[in-house]
């Protein structure tokens, strides 16, 4: 009895100790330098015992990271509002030095002018780096793991070298105007360059050979760019037809009517009259008949606009469409004509780089749609669009169609088309055919107000307006 007096005595005891936990306490193992990411929800506060050992840092309301510090041991508690604390033995034990410099080669890689050598518990990386993302990659590394101590310094004449190289790969590229200089430490670009895709280019460079410059590029006057294009589309239809077509079909209406006259004052009878019409008709062909039609249709935009800027021309106009939903009723605009959409840009070689977007539409009722007091017309278009790169003044074919249908259509009459030679006098043939061939041309030139292109085009403009005035005017031969 005294025994039990004692545990429920000891008991109580226990639970009157605030803070005190009946959960088995967590065990965290970790090695010098290593972090771990840790979320719960509800923290109201992180306590470490050690911070030499161990330490925290937040980074965000729920969540923290748990620094490994040093070898030894410690405690952490996880306050939490409104719920019980969670509480961890944190163990840190040394890493195996050789593992530790295992590790540090693979990351490094294969980097000329660093070396690595272990001093007691501790890896020292020394010597010079050649480029400033080798120097990069020391001080991460050093940042990772706290064992790692760094003496790298970067090489002096490795600056110039990677200032050279970037000067090579600035002519390759067509940035003339673009020099990389060496002042201390520092590498700077300087010069201009014409667009702001050069200056984009000239930053790409710099990132893939990996070294970080100032940029004190300035951008220049850009260059107009003259784009002609030129829309040809060839067609031909015809029909034959061969032989005799028959009336093989009647086809018509009949009609009757009945009329009767009653007569009630005087002498006098019924009158009955009847009439009646009976219409027919058959379709009857003879003859040799052949028809052919051709039509070419040439549409010429040119567009004038600044290198490496976006412009568009359009010529033509806008349907209204009725669109009808579960709502509402409302009117879409559909545009037709023609639509030339491009970015060019030139560089001091001659190169024009183009993405080109070119399209000829016009309305055809005949494609479109007619329904219960709904009439949608339909459109045909010729389009294209892609991305090349020709010398000034060259023409190239962005693309090219050719359509060849044919069909032929037989009628015999039963029987008698089927005797041989006789039977042609009961035969009809009709054949179609129709070509239609499509292409795009363009002819890109750098050009100026001076250049002798735009005059020409400016005094062409001049005259026919010139002419198109003397037209609409007055004359006495009207």
């Amino acid at each position: 009895m005294r025994k039990v007096m004692k545990s429920l005595a000891l008991l109580a005891l226990l639970l009157a100790v605030p803070g005190h936990t009946w959960a088995q306490q967590r065990v965290i193992r970790m090695v010098v330098g290593e972090q771990k990411t840790m979320k719960y929800k509800g923290i109201d506060k992180v306590i470490v015992g050690n911070p030499r050992v161990a330490d925290v840092k937040s980074i965000g309301r729920d969540t923290f990271i748990l620094f490994a510090v040093d070898s030894g041991r410690t405690t952490m508690t996880i306050r939490r509002a409104g719920r019980s604390s969670i509480n961890f033995s944190v163990i840190v034990s040394k890493e195996d030095v050789k593992s530790l410099m295992r590790e540090i080669r693979k990351l490094l890689g294969d980097r000329e002018g660093i070396s690595i050598r272990p001093v007691g518990d501790r890896v020292i990386l020394d010597g010079r780096a050649f480029t400033s993302d080798d120097y990069r990659r020391v001080q991460e590394i050093v940042k990772l793991y706290p064992q790692v101590k760094s003496f790298v310094t970067v090489n002096p004449n490795a600056k110039k070298l990677m200032a050279n190289q970037l000067n090579l790969e600035f002519k390759k590229a067509g940035l003339k105007n673009v020099e990389a200089n060496v002042v201390g430490t520092k590498i700077f670009l300087e010069g201009s360059v014409e667009s702001k895709a050069d200056l984009q280019k000239a930053e790409l460079i710099t990132k893939a050979v990996g070294e970080e410059v100032e940029n004190l590029l300035t951008v220049g006057i850009k260059r107009m760019v003259l784009v002609e294009v030129d829309f040809v589309e060839i067609k031909k239809k015809g029909t034959d037809h061969l032989g005799i077509r028959w009336p093989l079909d009647l086809e018509g209406d009949a009609n009757v009517s009945v009329t009767t006259f009653r007569v009630f004052e005087g002498a006098g009878g019924n009158t009955t009259t009847m009439t009646g019409s009976v219409n027919a008709g058959a379709t009857f062909g003879f003859g040799f008949l052949f028809q052919d039609g051709y039509a070419r249709v040439l549409a010429q935009p040119k567009l004038v606009c600044a290198s490496g800027e976006k412009a568009e021309f359009w010529s033509g106009g806008e349907v209204p469409i009725v669109v009808v939903t579960a709502f509402v009723v409302k009117i879409e605009y559909k545009p037709f004509g023609v639509i030339l959409r491009i970015t060019p840009t030139a560089d001091r070689q001659g190169n024009i780089q183009m993405a080109i977007f070119a399209e000829v539409s016009e309305i055809d009722r005949s494609i479109g749609f007619v329904g219960e007091g709904i009439d949608v017309p339909g459109f045909r278009r010729d389009n294209v669009k892609t991305n090349v790169t020709v010398q000034h003044g060259q023409t190239i074919i962005l693309c090219n169609l050719f359509h060849w249908a044919e069909g032929k259509t037989v009628t015999k009459v039963p029987l008698l088309g089927h005797i041989p030679i006789i039977g042609e006098l009961f035969k009809s043939r009709v054949f179609e055919e129709q070509k239609a061939e499509i292409g795009v041309f363009v002819t890109p030139r750098v050009v100026n107000p001076e250049t002798p292109k735009i005059l020409k085009m400016i005094a062409d403009i001049k005259n026919r307006y010139k002419r198109a005035k003397s037209e609409v005017g007055f004359g006495i031969f009207d």
